[in-house]
């Protein structure tokens, strides 16, 4: 089946993502080959951390005589470095390759154009998809984001997810918040949670609801982080009476407590971390990520509750937004909004969504986008 460029990139994008609950602190990457006439032959993905990279897994089962003049097509430029792997840019400079077409320039400095520079020296054309086809760009850079912001700003991404009523409330005043989505929703979330490094609570959220925060996915065996905001790191002395506790180890739970509070230190069933305070028993949310990225962790996703929410976008911090909308209505009387604690005082104060997609989940809606 002869596949067009567009074809063939997309479909890379597609493979990549099939490792999105594995690969981290990688990136997601697809790759696709082509034979000498444009007919599909195969394609792969990074699999998990320290496996075989997309391009391996896509060339492994394909001869040498299929791939004489073939073209690779890969979300992202092909390593130059050798780590956990050995270096996939060598590895194709040794085959009959006619063109490598990679979606975006690797922006870790090991790489960094020095993969493409490695295949040109082999005699194989090389090509930048996105800037040959620039409406792919965004597309290319969303499957890789929180690598891509792991490397340029050196910050860890941070996602929020919500799931509300179609009048913006995620539960009742009096803390009742279950269900408002629906059971096809439910699995979809406990996927994201499985797609980034760890979930993050308030504990306000914690009291009222008590949550395991563990991966209850039937495709999904994996076990994950949860950090805990904390101020007064008043729930430590509860720690036994939470699910949490019971359901996660010790070096998977971090408590982000203020630098002023008397609690904290070592705790046996947690990290305990210290973490600058602003006033008013407000955390400093900027320090508070720094010190997630000394523990190694590249991306966190808010599941609650509203004012830790709001506190993360007033402070600018939410990189991307998961907003899974129920066709229910609960009114504001007695709901509760998501951001209830934030708030601006000119329109031009307010925070855009871009690139913004649309999923339906068996009834709800599930919307994501970018946050300026």
């Amino acid at each position: 089946m002869k596949l067009s460029p567009e074809q063939s990139m997309q479909l890379a994008i597609d493979e990549a993502y099939k490792g999105a609950t594995r690969v981290s602190p990688n990136p997601l990457v697809g790759a696709v080959v082509l034979d000498s006439e444009g007919n599909f032959l195969a394609s792969g993905y990074h699999e998990f951390y320290g496996g075989p990279h997309a391009e391996v897994n896509a060339l492994k089962n394909i001869s040498m005589e299929q791939l004489q003049g073939a073209t690779v097509f890969v979300t992202l430029e092909p390593c130059a470095h050798e780590g956990k792997t050995p270096s996939c840019a060598k590895m194709m400079a040794k085959l009959p390759l006619k063109k490598v077409i990679f979606g975006l320039v690797d922006p870790n400095p090991l790489v960094a154009g020095q993969g493409a520079a490695i295949l040109q020296a082999a005699g194989i054309q090389t090509e930048v998809f996105s800037e040959t086809h620039p409406g792919f760009k965004d597309t290319l850079e969303e499957v890789c984001e929180a690598f891509l912001w792991n490397f340029r700003q050196k910050k860890v991404f941070v996602s929020l997810k919500i799931a509300q009523s179609m009048d913006g409330q995620i539960g009742l005043k009096t803390g009742e918040s279950k269900w408002i989505t629906n059971e096809t929703s439910r699995e979809q979330a406990h996927y994201l949670r499985a797609a980034h490094d760890a979930t993050l609570i308030g504990a306000g959220t914690l009291a009222a609801d008590n949550p395991s925060l563990d991966i209850r996915h039937p495709q999904i065996q994996k076990k994950n982080k949860v950090v805990i905001v904390d101020p007064q790191g008043r729930l430590l002395k509860e720690a036994s009476t939470l699910n949490l506790t019971r359901l996660h180890e010790a070096s998977h739970l971090f408590w982000c407590v203020s630098e002023k509070s008397q609690e904290g230190g070592d705790v046996a069933f947690a990290k305990v971390l210290k973490v600058k305070e602003l006033g008013g028993g407000l955390l400093d949310l900027q320090d508070l990520l720094l010190q997630l990225w000394n523990q190694g962790l590249r991306s966190v996703m808010i599941e609650g509750g509203a004012f830790t929410a709001s506190q993360f976008l007033k402070a600018g911090l939410v990189n991307r937004l998961y907003l899974f909308q129920a066709p229910v209505i609960i009114g504001s009387g007695e709901g509760l909004s998501w951001t209830s604690a934030f708030g601006i005082t000119e329109m031009k104060q307010r925070l855009v969504v871009k690139n913004l997609r649309t999923q339906n989940l068996a009834g709800d809606l599930l919307l994501t986008g970018r946050l300026s």
